[in-house]
């Protein structure tokens, strides 16, 4: 009978035990989709947009308007939810409205959700910023006004989710009198919440 000596008898067992752990590793693929981490979080962010001459923050206030805030302001903390792969539900923090469009493409608060109206489509650009079309109209969000010529094209249509880094405090009922706003030409809030379906359920995960 052929012995090994000790010593080469613990080599070979090291080198045994060490060859099969890369190819059990090798079958293990973390899963790479940055989508399936948002399925059941909410996602607190300013959304900035820009064009060479202006860059402002969208937000919602309590009456359901629209508009663009040149500083980030409480009524411009959003929460973004993902209800499915791709497809994201917008509210404001503090005016607990929806963020939809009818089908003409225009923005309002809503504060009930409809499906058709408050869904959108979130792509992310090569350059860092997204877009958020209406799954149901098609249009994208855009804080551009109705009136303008490029309304739909990429100025004030592609957005910068920047993370929330305002302090919580109480809130008013309007922005401060001071504060320069750009007004995105929005219809009656209320008359878009006729057909309420049930509202995805925004509670922060820790």
């Amino acid at each position: 009978m052929f012995l090994f000596p000790h010593n080469s008898f613990s080599y070979l067992s090291c080198f045994l035990f060490f060859i099969p752990l890369p190819f059990s590793l090798s079958f293990y693929l973390a899963d790479s989709n940055p989508l399936l981490s948002f399925n059941s979080q909410v996602r607190e962010r300013h959304l900035y947009t820009d064009n060479h001459r202006r860059g402002m923050y969208l937000q919602m206030t309590q009456d359901g308007r629209v508009s663009g805030s040149d500083v980030q302001t409480l009524y411009s903390v959003l929460e973004l939810k993902s209800v499915k792969s791709g497809y994201t539900v917008i509210r404001g923090q503090s005016s607990s409205m929806f963020l939809c469009m009818d089908s003409g493409g225009h923005l309002s608060g809503q504060r009930h959700y409809t499906e058709a109206d408050c869904t959108f489509r979130e792509l992310l650009l090569a350059d860092g910023y997204t877009r958020f079309l209406s799954s149901h109209h098609g249009f994208p969000v855009s804080l551009a006004s109705k009136h303008s010529p490029d309304r739909h094209t990429v100025p004030f249509t592609r957005f910068l989710p920047l993370r929330n880094t305002l302090v919580v405090e109480s809130v008013s009922e309007q922005p401060p009198n001071n504060q320069r706003y750009f007004n995105v030409d929005s219809d009656d809030p209320l008359g878009m919440g006729l057909n309420a379906m049930v509202s995805p359920q925004f509670s922060m995960d820790t």
